[in-house]
């Protein structure tokens, strides 16, 4: 079956050359085309990439200065390939050496990820057009392409980012253009939206659409149309409309190889003679006239488009220099103290709502709140703001935060497999459960899932034990690079310890030569009633102690056991669920030992909720009773009791890093 007949241009001989290497890259083929198997069977994606190819081509031909692509999906891996090979002419040999390595022991993996620079390659459909918002929101001078796929047009993340394009003013001189790749096909099956229902729709968001097919006077006139638009500051999107696989044959071998069937390569069987005729007719004919030479490389037209067409970010300028931080005392609201670094150092704050009700009013004043009610695009607002090297922070409620848990491990997976960089770290403060008594607004899971990741990942996870400590803590976090940090804390008044450092901190009576039982805590609420719990114990001549486990990700695990005794009586008890800490408990404690937490229980009351999940002071004392504590049963109060005031200033003591 022909090739379908494009038209000729730069644009179009970019586009072939890149569709030559981006197949060869994917079935495994000798350099230059039509070139020979390597292995029998393609692999990775195929279907998404020559779409993306067109657009990149012709954006870069109406264009005389460079722009940043970035690319939604981390199916198109052979075309980063190519692009990388074009834009930075590499040697035939090792072309052809990628080729056969992909997808293979000791290759590059068939879903791209890690390109030192690349701002997103994710496995995640839908977050890149935020992404990129957020870039040419914090860089000035950026030109920004988004491509994204019109099966992505579905997800809630990107339709949220076409909806609420006007939220973040472009920096002077940047703009954002999004591409929408429209092939008609999602992964494996048909795309929910046509190309008319995306204009509807999209034209319903304010939006000036622009539509193309597979004709290279169309997409150029497409291409120029959209830079003159968007670099006016008016809303555009281009429709590109291609068949997804084209410029492939319908069949190769006999089997469709066009639409959902263009998606993975994985069923071309390159040992079989009818694959092979076909696959070699296909490429020489793409190849005619030449835009790869019989040396393996590319025309300098075909160089010249591909200079023009970023992959990458500078690196992220230099940190701001710390603030000192004031002793911890009294009582204070752990998130107020945290709203006061987020506006000293001027970080961006992305919340989905109610920033007021999580105590973040200095920022709100500052101008540096951005809200919009929907988590995934605050999220990968940040994730932009941050890759361009601007201090950026998620605040939420912990009960919604795991929304954008995928999204956050895509970000995790980023940062591990690239070289640092010195961006700054990906801030999340969260507002602990404690502050609520709604069972709606109780879930723990993207704290459990960062805490799986905790240890060899960059990843840390935070429990301050009261304001000071939580003003200290995020002066650290945010003085960190390339990491991605959460903080979570209480916004409601706490007992204000004061925090010495380190991962774990141990809390005692200075009087005490040894302690008669051990409260392992986790969380500025399980700390102030851990220390309730130990004041009343002293009027009883019971010396309790307290260790909080303040990241318990990177705990020097000999360290905390020295500082308990192993027969002690204990509480492990968290404003988490227990069983997300059950690895870290048993670390510390190998013992048997009552571990406490959240479970699906509450209260009318913060406190009787507290009360339901066994983690009042009286709960505590009860349970380091029954774990043989020496405690009189007057200690005991009823589930509901409301505390009275908490006050240590009579109790001699200290506090040590662990």
């Amino acid at each position: 079956m022909p090739v379908t007949t494009p038209g000729s241009s730069a644009a179009v001989d970019y586009w072939r050359a890149a569709c030559l290497l981006g197949f060869s890259h994917a079935a495994g083929l000798t350099w230059p085309p039509p070139g020979a198997p390597q292995r029998r069977r393609a692999v990775g994606h195929w279907g998404c990439n020559p779409g993306i190819a067109w657009v990149a081509g012709h954006l870069a031909q109406v264009s005389s200065e460079e722009f940043l692509l970035i690319v939604g999906t981390g199916h198109a891996g052979s075309y980063l390939f190519a692009q990388q090979a074009l834009g930075s002419p590499a040697a035939v040999a090792s072309i052809s050496d990628a080729n056969r390595r992909y997808g293979q022991p000791g290759g590059a993996p068939t879903e791209l990820l890690g390109v030192p620079d690349v701002p997103y390659v994710g496995g995640e459909l839908g977050p890149a057009l935020g992404v990129g918002q957020g870039i040419a929101a914090s860089l000035l001078g950026v030109r920004v392409v988004t491509v994204i796929g019109d099966g992505e047009c579905e997800t809630p993340a990107a339709l949220a980012a076409f909806a609420h394009h006007d939220v973040l003013a472009r920096a002077p001189g940047s703009c954002w253009l999004p591409v929408v790749n429209v092939n008609g096909a999602r992964m494996g099956s048909s795309a929910r939206f046509s190309p008319k229902g995306l204009q509807s729709l999209l034209e319903g968001m304010g939006y000036t659409v622009l539509i193309s097919g597979a004709h290279t006077d169309e997409a150029a006139e497409a291409a120029r149309r959209a830079w003159e638009l968007t670099e006016s500051g008016v809303p555009v999107v281009w429709l590109s409309v291609t068949d997804k696989g084209w410029p492939a044959p319908e069949l190769l071998g006999g089997r469709p190889f066009r639409g959902p069937h263009a998606h993975k390569p994985r069923g071309l069987d390159l040992a079989d003679p009818d694959v092979r005729a076909d696959i070699d007719d296909w490429l020489g004919r793409l190849n005619d006239p030449p835009v790869i030479s019989e040396d393996g490389v590319a025309s300098p037209a075909v160089r010249r488009l591909a200079g023009r067409i970023r992959l990458d970010l500078p690196t992220a300028p230099g940190r701001p220099v710390p603030t000192a931080v004031p002793d911890a005392t009294g009582t204070a609201s752990p998130m107020v103290a945290v709203d006061k670094v987020l506006a000293d150092r001027s970080v961006r704050v992305f919340s989905p709502d109610e920033a007021a009700s999580n105590r973040i009013d200095r920022c709100l004043f500052a101008g540096l709140v951005t809200e919009v009610l929907a988590e995934e695009l605050c999220s990968a607002w940040a994730w932009g703001t941050i890759e361009a090297g601007v201090p950026a922070a998620l605040v939420s409620y912990e009960a919604f935060a795991p929304l954008v848990a995928t999204q956050l491990a895509q970000y995790i997976k980023l940062i591990t497999a690239r070289p640092p960089a010195g961006r700054p770290p990906y801030a999340i403060v969260l507002t602990s459960l404690g502050w609520g008594n709604s069972p709606t607004h109780q879930n723990t899971d993207l704290v459990g899932s960062l805490l799986a990741r905790t240890g060899d990942c960059p990843v840390r996870v935070v429990f301050p034990i009261g304001a000071g400590s939580a003003q200290q803590r995020v002066q650290e976090v945010l003085d960190d690079c390339d990491v991605l940090a959460a903080v979570v804390c209480s916004k409601q008044p706490l007992l204000d310890l004061p925090d010495p450092g380190g991962a774990a901190v141990g809390i005692r009576l200075r009087c005490a030569t040894d302690d008669d039982a051990t409260i392992v805590a986790v969380g500025d609420i399980a700390v102030t009633e851990a220390a309730a719990a130990m004041a009343l114990a002293a009027e009883h001549d019971v010396r309790v102690g307290i260790i909080a486990l303040v990241e318990p990700g990177v705990l020097d695990l000999d360290a905390v056991r020295q500082a308990s005794r192993p027969d002690l009586p204990t509480v492990c008890a968290s404003w988490v669920a227990s069983h997300h800490l059950a690895s870290v408990y048993h670390a510390v404690r190998p013992t048997a030992s009552a571990h406490r937490g959240y479970r699906e229980r509450w209260g009318p009351t913060a406190w009787e909720t507290l009360a339901a999940n066994g983690l009042t002071r009286w709960s505590l004392l009860s349970g380091l009773r029954a774990a043989g504590c020496p405690l009189p049963a007057e200690l005991d109060r009823p589930a509901g009791s409301e505390p009275g005031p908490l006050d240590l200033a009579t109790l001699s003591y200290e506090v040590r890093s662990i």
